[in-house]
């Protein structure tokens, strides 16, 4: 088959059942693949280890080349169902590589309230911003679901995710004084004429804000005027190619919510519906929690020898 028509395929596939954000990178981890030669009718041992060889001459992660070969499993599952390629084919890529436990990078409760009180409030941009940070730090929403939020999704108690990873949606409790801050943004947003704009989040001139890199924008100015580099931005900065937007403090705010909780006792199921996960695992994982004495006891329940199902089974990046 065409490789072109094989990525269009398995492109339409995903539509609907994936985040618009994993299409592009399992499109592009694809696209790579079969412009190595790689093929949608037969996966070819031999060539998927010299490609997997050159990915780790690349120094490509551990994480990484595991997000390549979930792409693959995914491309080559679909080649079947299409009856493309064999049945069973991708069961011929290796294991996931083990990825050593990280250590969770996220701001003190310290450098938060810095970067809240940096913005000159006074203005629409300083409220604005400091809002914003407010709601990504007490929600631990990520980037892309703050930026899509409309001005219906902020109620008294909780703010509405509609689509979040997965299209998963949920409610995620919030402050009264959160939710007073949020009024106070709604009284100042009025002001822009924005129109008949939904969106919650607009510039001064009342255009709503385009995608998460205005997000990124937004935290990684305050994050580097107030703390500098006690946030590391440099080894960031290096790393993205010297492209700034690149700077994951929307997500170390997430992360300072999600670590706040967990040092303040709050249970790991609580934290899991908040932050989306779909998975105990995967917040377990998260936070570098640890969940064995979780896995032990399920193992005692009657049913889960006989679903053949263990706690965490599926993952979540």
């Amino acid at each position: 088959m065409d490789r072109q028509d094989a990525l269009a395929r398995f492109e339409r596939f995903l539509s609907g059942i994936r985040s618009p954000t994993t299409m592009r990178l399992y499109l592009g981890i694809i696209r790579r693949w079969l412009a190595y030669g790689g093929a949608a009718d037969r996966l070819h041992t031999d060539l998927l280890h010299r490609w997997l060889a050159d990915r780790r001459n690349q120094k490509a992660s551990p994480a990484t080349i595991n997000v390549d070969l979930k792409a693959l499993r995914a491309f080559y599952d679909t080649m079947t169902v299409l009856g493309i390629a064999p049945q069973g084919e991708s069961n011929n890529l290796p294991s996931n590589r083990h990825v050593p436990v990280r250590v969770v990078r996220a701001f003190t409760d310290d450098q938060v309230l810095a970067m809240l009180a940096a913005p000159d409030v006074s203005t629409f941009i300083g409220y604005r911003d400091s809002v914003l940070m407010r709601v990504l730090w007490e929600t631990g929403l990520r980037a892309t679901e703050l930026v899509s939020l409309g001005v219906g999704d902020v109620l008294p108690d909780a703010i509405y995710v509609a689509a979040g990873k997965g299209g998963r949606s949920r409610w995620v409790p919030i402050s009264e004084e959160l939710y007073q801050l949020l009024q106070g943004y709604q009284a100042l947003r009025s002001a822009t004429r924005p129109g008949k704009r939904n969106a919650l989040w607009v510039t001064a001139a009342g255009l709503a804000l385009r995608s998460r890199r205005s997000v990124w924008f937004i935290v990684s100015h305050w994050a580097r005027a107030t703390l500098g580099n006690a946030v590391g931005y440099d080894r960031v900065r290096r790393a993205a190619r010297q492209r700034p937007w690149s700077g994951q403090y929307p997500h170390l705010l997430r992360a300072s919510m999600a670590t706040t909780l967990l040092r303040h006792g709050c249970p790991l199921p609580a934290i899991m519906q908040m932050l989306g996960h779909d998975s105990l695992d995967s917040t377990a994982r998260y936070l570098g929690a640890d969940i064995s004495h979780l896995q032990a006891a399920i193992r005692k329940h009657p049913r889960f020898h006989a679903s053949g199902r263990s706690l965490g089974a599926t993952t979540e990046e």
